[in-house]
């Protein structure tokens, strides 16, 4: 435990320093030349940002139509299964939110994200439910064994699609002030899917699937909630509602 702590601390503190670096480049270049031009589809930010999880999507799926490559692979990459002697925690299920707490704890810092604490609250809360809700119904769906034969909802990995998340998050709400923290993110989800399979937990087509549900639908609630502030910027109030009794979401539209 006192080495996750540790190793999500140097985390908190490499990215905040980049960023606090990174963010004297941003404020000195606030004066920019925009340039109006008609965009080809393929320059649509929808695809930009389609292109790494639907290859992730793609990956997977190849990895399941080849015979004999997903068993091929895990022989390869798990080395950490519990049932060894030689077992190390290795911290997945903490990791797993440290690109969403490394989102929140870089703002309270006194980082600028996008978009306010609620708007931003209210877009993670959507990514999670809507993520929670295809993973979940994938599993039901496919009923894949996980390779200890533990159960049969292996496929996608819950974990992965979080961390992923999480990162997909991190470098919407952060990642225009250094690249750098978008890599952090990212890195820490894509440890998260090694360790699931070095864990014996998932299959490498499990986590790659993962990854892509988690990223995909995280870009797919930004994309309905910035369409959806253009078309009300100052009339729509969008608050999460949780109290003892009930919780949901709170909309308010002035007219």
């Amino acid at each position: 435990m006192r080495t996750l702590l540790t190793l999500s601390l140097i985390f908190l503190l490499f990215t905040n320093a980049v960023a606090q670096t990174d963010s004297i480049k941003v404020a000195d270049s606030t004066t920019l030349n925009t340039i109006s031009s008609t965009k080809k589809w393929y320059q649509s930010r929808y695809v930009k940002e389609s292109i790494v999880p639907v290859s992730l999507a793609l990956g997977s799926g190849i990895i399941m139509a080849i015979p004999n490559l997903k068993v091929n692979l895990q022989s390869k990459l798990n080395w950490d299964n519990q049932a060894s002697p030689n077992y190390i925690v290795l911290g997945d299920d903490y990791l797993r939110y440290a690109p969403t707490v490394a989102a929140y704890a870089l703002s309270a810092c006194g980082l600028k994200s996008k978009h306010r604490f609620i708007n931003r609250s209210v877009i993670l809360a959507l990514a999670y439910i809507s993520s929670d809700f295809v993973v979940n119904t994938t599993k039901n769906i496919t009923k894949e064994a996980r390779p200890d034969n533990a159960a049969n909802n292996s496929m996608p990995s819950q974990h992965v699609a979080l961390a992923f998340i999480g990162a997909t998050f991190l470098d919407h709400e952060l990642g225009y002030i250094s690249p750098w923290i978008s890599v952090g993110g990212y890195v820490t989800a894509s440890y998260v899917a090694y360790v699931r399979v070095a864990r014996n937990a998932h299959w490498t087509n499990d986590v790659l699937m993962g990854a892509a549900v988690g990223m995909i639908m995280t870009n797919a609630t930004y994309w309905a909630y910035d369409g959806v502030m253009k078309l009300f910027p100052k009339n729509l109030t969008i608050a999460p509602v949780i109290d003892p009794l009930q919780s949901g979401i709170y909309l308010c539209y002035k007219f």
